[in-house]
């Protein structure tokens, strides 16, 4: 089907995987801010149906501009934009309520849109242990998962105001590979056992809080699913399902990329511990998917992904 769609936050990890795996007749307007290298991005990646446009989404005047230059209505909008570091919403939570819930607001003051896909994360579920879902009562008091819980609230707000069509809260439990922040742990775990070659981790707090991601891919089309479907107006968990504890993935990665006799060293202490796990069956159910690729095949394709850039002349 051909389909108007903006992504506000597209120069991020999972903006630029969804738009090149966006069908070549989708229009797709990709909003970005700081990433001064995401148009030639685009164009190096042979992208024509995307248009990228810069726009600061905490700047009222000029998410009115960008209406004013795009259009106001569209069929569909990933909203990816928010603050993603969960440290850094401790630390900083004025500044995370402004990345995240101040950037929606702005936007769906601004826009009309038939379908919201609104990223929210599954930190949502700070604090409780064992199975969770959208049916358990949440009362997070980690910044990051109070500011993805409140933009949930709005995007059913703004559907009940008649300016969202439906909306679909994707609870995200996270994805690795290609264009995630070099800062992360798929990416660390890569450098070091496939690259550098050391058979030694550093894990930060005990290593016994859960990881649930999924290789990017898989990621990309569980949204595609959701963007396709006519299911709307529900929060769904979006996971692999299959969660691991840290020192289990560090174990895991050791082994793919064949590093023995395994160190793993922990240090200080995480604002996110996870002693939860959502499962899969509800996107399964509502859009017939379900992730396909193994973590040793998802951490392999990572590893080429990669080496083929350090490889590339532009590096």
């Amino acid at each position: 089907m051909t389909l108007r769609l903006i992504v506000p936050g597209a120069s991020g990890f999972i903006g630029r995987n969804l738009i090149l795996a966006a069908p070549t007749d989708w229009e797709v307007v990709a909003v970005y801010h700081n990433s001064r290298d995401f148009p030639t991005w685009v164009e190096q990646n042979n992208l024509p149906q995307v248009t990228a446009v810069s726009c600061d989404l905490t700047d009222e005047a000029a998410v009115r501009e960008l209406a004013r230059r795009v259009g106001t209505r569209f069929d569909a909008c990933v909203f990816l934009a928010a603050n993603g570091d969960p440290a850094y919403s401790v630390e900083h939570p004025f500044l995370d309520l402004q990345a995240t819930v101040v950037t929606l607001l702005h936007f769906l003051s601004h826009f009309e849109i038939d379908r919201l896909i609104y990223f929210s994360s599954g930190a949502v579920y700070d604090g409780l242990p064992g199975p969770v879902s959208p049916a358990v009562t949440v009362s997070p008091r980690l910044p990051y998962a109070i500011t993805n819980l409140a933009c949930e609230h709005y995007a059913q707000a703004f559907t009940h105001q008649g300016r969202v069509g439906q909306y679909v809260n994707l609870r995200f439990f996270g994805a690795y590979g290609p264009y995630e922040p070099s800062r992360k742990l798929y990416t660390r775990l890569v450098r070091r056992f496939a690259f550098e070659r050391v058979p030694q981790f550093t894990v930060r707090g005990d290593g016994r809080n859960y990881i649930d991601a999924m290789y990017v891919e898989d990621a990309i089309r569980g949204v595609l699913a959701v963007l396709e479907s006519d299911q709307g107006n529900l929060t769904v968990d979006f996971c692999s399902g299959a969660p691991l504890t840290i020192n289990e993935l560090v174990e895991v990665a050791a082994r793919t990329f064949g590093m023995a006799d395994l160190e793993i060293e922990h240090t200080g202490q995480v604002p996110e511990y996870i002693n939860f796990s959502a499962s899969k069956e509800a996107m399964a159910q509502c859009f017939r998917f379900r992730p396909q690729i193994p973590l040793e095949e998802g951490l392999q394709r990572f590893a080429d992904f990669l080496r083929r850039r350090e490889e590339a002349p532009h590096g």
